[in-house]
């Protein structure tokens, strides 16, 4: 079974995705912030990563993903960033080309909320299943 990996300081949302994900047959494993979602990665090897943008700092998301990026094996662990920030203020992030995605170290920009069946949707296809 996929383990799967869910930081954001947003405990309503990490409790609910949790449980559809786990009903989806998913081993979840969550974090409140990019402090504990490091020390996550040093008790698990995740299979796929939910990450959100704006955590402890505005940046808090792209530090986590590049940290988590330049961790042993985890280079081709796919990351899945969650976000809010283009409704609220207007930022928008571009993950078409290899390019975008190699700064951003993300596979994709998800808008939150996102909905729980286009969630388990996007996990699968990256994950194959």
């Amino acid at each position: 079974m996929a383990n799967i990996l869910i930081v954001d300081d947003d405990i309503d949302l990490l409790d609910g995705q949790r449980m559809f994900l786990e009903s989806k047959g998913y081993t979840v494993h969550t974090a409140k912030s990019m402090t504990e979602g490091l020390a996550a990665l040093d008790a698990f090897a995740p299979d796929l990563i939910l990450a959100d943008l704006m955590m402890e700092h505005y940046d808090s998301g792209f530090v986590f993903c590049k940290k988590a990026k330049e961790k042993s094996g985890m280079a081709n662990v796919p990351i899945l960033m969650q976000t809010a920030a283009s409704r609220e203020v207007g930022f928008t992030f571009d993950t078409a080309s290899p390019e975008a995605r190699k700064w951003i170290k993300v596979e994709e920009v998800l808008t939150k909320p996102v909905p729980l069946e286009n969630l388990a949707g996007k996990i699968a296809q990256y994950l194959k299943r």
